[in-house]
């Protein structure tokens, strides 16, 4: 929040001092249109010497705000010595204004026919620029960025010294003809006062929403950091259209405004949570750590001292439960929960995987305070050892921009990243704070297997969980992972729908039965990740862990070449 007023208060000082230092040509890129008027008309107040501020549009041509009136005067409204710009394109508007002297004609006594050309102390506010410089006129040179050269020299005379272009974009018009003599600003997006201002202006004048259904708490509004102002006002008017009322109770409504910007950028991925805390068995201490820092993004907590949580690694065995706590937080949260595919990242062009990252980190900014989900960060930064023989270095260069951010970071992403295998990660992305915390998520114990089973069986019917023996179904699937067990009980329902009657024990029983456990298979895996974590990672479970060690007696199927230990491998 403070980063954002900071950036506003930084953008209008910047406008303000250019237009005091009489620079001819500047570039503003917004969507806001509303946004760039305002903060055009405060620099001009601003100002020691009045400017009169004319903007011209595709739909409306030329018009002049009028100060003391608070409202454009366009068409038969406008002044006399602007009647020569009216109704002309916006190259031609352009040429108008910066044509000062072309304008001037004699008769053949001398006197001056026609005035010469508008040469008051003045900005022209050209919106939508971006789009003047497609509407090619000659193959030649483009005859736009002549004439903007020109406008960037104009202060050369003194007459024309308080005067400035102001090109309004969408996005960055880069010209190699302009790009020393044209300043470009980025207008931030709204910050924590001017969402305020929205939202009350939603409630009261377009819904007139009673004071009692107007609670504009600091979460609410934070809720809507991200969105522009046309954003924000829409996501407020759903959520008062929807539910009568603009309170803590409708973030989720203004989260999901959020997919829009998320769907957008093509990398990033949203998900609405639907999953709580209590439909993740064990992980207790996991739990009691979310729990525990669920505030730290709050304005109490910054006042404390607290820095916000910058974000958790999951490491641990496939199918005990990291994805589902990953959408778990997000519900106990309520943050938007955005998973980032790193895989999406690369592209073919050169330069595109490095753009691509920072556009994918820009947008999670710009959406915080959200969770940022990296699933299996091992495989999307496989091979950034030795990147440089192999990919000329790209993945180790979108490894570095992302470890970097990750360390400067001050927009409230918690990144949450899960991983299968330490052995791929690259050693600098564990280093101690890159993640508050290194969780690993074990095999459940024979304890809260009986939870699992519990969750499983409940959703999908409560009345039936009486008629189970949840203690003998943990003893039966020893070294089962979450996953294997929700798979069990799957299994079960099929056979019991398939024959016409309720699920029982025995359904569950067999479906255990004709279960191998991924984790027989990986025995050796598991006994390395346990070393790994218990001197360099926390337990996400309390309790005792259960034993992979084989039983005496105990057959195992062959072996596939991938699951075959390397008798060498003595690491």
């Amino acid at each position: 929040t403070m980063a954002a007023d900071d950036a506003n208060a930084r953008f209008r000082n910047e406008l303000t001092q250019l237009m005091k230092a009489q620079a001819p040509l500047v570039q503003i890129v917004s969507h806001e249109w509303e946004r760039v008027e305002a903060r055009i008309k405060q620099a001009i107040r601003a100002q020691n010497q009045p400017r009169r501020y004319l903007k011209w549009t595709h739909t409306d041509q030329l018009h002049e705000w009028d100060f003391e009136d608070q409202e454009w005067k366009k068409g038969d409204q406008l002044p006399e010595d602007l009647a020569q710009g009216a109704m002309k394109n916006g190259r031609n508007t352009l040429q108008w204004y910066l044509d000062c002297d072309n304008n001037q004609s004699t008769d053949e006594g001398g006197e001056i026919v026609k005035p010469r050309g508008f040469l008051q102390p003045s900005v022209l506010h050209l919106e939508d620029a971006h789009a003047l410089f497609e509407e090619r006129y000659h193959n030649e040179m483009d005859d736009l960025t002549l004439w903007l050269r020109k406008a960037a020299r104009m202060n050369n005379r003194d007459d024309l010294k308080e005067r400035m272009v102001v090109l309004g974009t969408t996005t960055e018009v880069l010209k190699q003809e302009l790009e020393k003599e044209m300043p470009i600003l980025d207008l931030p997006l709204p910050n924590i006062d001017t969402l305020k201002i929205i939202l009350q202006s939603v409630a009261e004048d377009r819904f007139n929403l009673p004071a009692n259904k107007i609670k504009p708490t600091k979460r609410l509004i934070e809720s809507a950091k991200g969105l522009t102002a046309m954003e924000a006002e829409l996501a407020f008017a759903k959520a008062a259209a929807q539910n009568g009322q603009l309170t803590e109770d409708e973030i989720e409504i203004i989260n999901a405004e959020k997919e829009q910007i998320i769907r957008k950028s093509g990398i990033l991925e949203f998900f609405q949570p639907s999953e709580s805390m209590a439909s993740v068995g064990g992980l207790d201490q996991l739990k009691g750590w979310f729990n525990q820092r669920g505030g730290a993004f709050t304005e109490e907590a910054a006042e404390f001292g607290l820095e916000p949580p910058k974000g958790v690694m999951l490491l641990g065995i496939p199918g005990c439960g990291k994805s589902l706590t990953a959408k778990a937080a997000a519900a106990l949260w309520r943050f938007p929960l955005i998973r980032f595919d790193l895989g999406k990242v690369f592209g073919g062009i050169v330069g595109e995987s490095e753009r691509n990252i920072r556009e994918a980190l820009r947008v999670a900014e710009a959406v915080s305070p959200c969770i940022l989900w990296i699933d299996e960060i091992e495989k999307g930064l496989s091979g950034s050892q030795s990147s440089g023989q192999t990919d000329g270095g790209v993945t180790s260069r979108v490894f570095g921009t992302f470890l970097t951010w990750m360390q400067e970071k001050t927009a409230p992403v918690f990144v949450l990243a899960t991983s299968n295998n330490i052995a791929q990660l690259p050693p600098e992305m564990l280093r101690k704070g890159r993640f508050d915390e290194i969780f690993f998520c074990d095999l459940p114990s024979e304890k809260i297997r009986q939870d699992i089973f519990k969750i499983h069986l409940s959703t999908h019917n409560k009345d039936i969980l009486g008629e189970f023996n949840l203690q003998q179904l943990a003893k039966d699937s020893p070294l089962f992972s979450g996953a294997e067990i929700e798979q069990a009980v799957k299994d079960g329902m099929f056979t019991a729908f398939s024959e016409g009657r309720r699920l029982n024990q025995e359904d569950v029983k067999s479906a255990i039965t004709g279960t191998y456990p991924l984790a027989k298979t990986m025995r050796e895996g598991i006994r390395d990740m346990r070393e790994w974590a218990s001197a360099r990672a926390r337990m996400a479970s309390s309790g005792e862990m259960e034993s992979v060690e084989k039983k005496k007696g105990e057959k195992e199927p062959p072996k596939l070449r991938a699951e075959r230990r390397n008798p060498f491998d003595t690491d």
